[in-house]
């Protein structure tokens, strides 16, 4: 079976199954009754606790890495962000996913990211930029956690085609009072057109309404001879 056919088989059964869904909720309070960080900092699972071999699980074409972060004013950014685990194997995400807070459990002011190679802050973004949608806070139970945990099957499943997927680094979900993000990071790429199939990509796939616009915004603002910030909407 395919890295694709498992991702999408564990899609379905996630969304027809409510005794799965409940599950997954009971474990997560189980695991939140007993620490105080909105983590939960004993994810030593994958690496550690190794309950199956390498030789049975489903490897996927890259090992991505997860962090979170949580606003800090007292501390630089970078000292914000916490490094959760790597995902090298579909039963590594699963592990992760069970085991974290989902985003309906955090407060503003937290993200959680998912990058390739391990590294929240890669060479390879200088210059680039991401897609982003908004989406009201109010609505952070009924689609958010929803549109999250797509976007990072979608990832870990190399489901925007190899063609793209060379351009995509990760992705960032960020929970704010103004609105919460999801965020598709790129590298730096020169083609416009390229820029906009992979927004257009992102779009379709996790099926975004055609009343949510999706801005592209580039990690370090260009202005044009106005000295208005550029930006990319769809």
């Amino acid at each position: 079976m395919t890295t694709s056919s498992i991702i999408n088989l564990q899609m379905n059964t996630n969304n027809n199954s409510k005794t799965q869904s409940e599950n997954i909720q009971d474990n997560k309070q189980e695991y939140s009754n007993s620490i105080t960080s909105p983590i939960n900092t004993r994810l030593e699972f994958p690496n550690q606790q190794q309950q199956q071999s390498n030789d049975d699980k489903l490897q996927l074409k890259n090992s991505w890495g997860t962090y979170f972060y949580k606003a800090d004013k007292q501390r630089d950014w970078k000292q914000n962000v916490i490094y959760i685990t790597s995902i090298g194997y579909i039963e590594d995400f699963w592990s992760f996913y069970t085991h974290t807070y989902g985003l309906r459990d955090l407060s503003n002011g937290s993200d959680y990211m998912l990058f390739k190679k391990k590294r929240w802050e890669d060479v390879s973004s200088r210059g680039g930029g991401k897609w982003i949608i908004t989406v009201d806070p109010k609505r952070r139970k009924r689609d958010l956690d929803g549109y999250w945990l797509h976007l990072m099957l979608l990832l870990i499943g190399d489901m925007f085609g190899a063609n793209l997927s060379t351009y995509i680094n990760g992705a960032v979900v960020s929970l704010r009072v103004k609105g919460d993000r999801l965020a598709l990071w790129l590298k730096k790429i020169d083609d416009l057109n390229l820029i906009k199939a992979i927004g257009m990509k992102f779009k379709n796939l996790l099926n975004i309404p055609s009343n949510i616009q999706l801005v592209y915004e580039y990690h370090e603002p260009k202005f044009d001879d106005y000295n208005n910030e550029i930006r990319l909407i769809m």
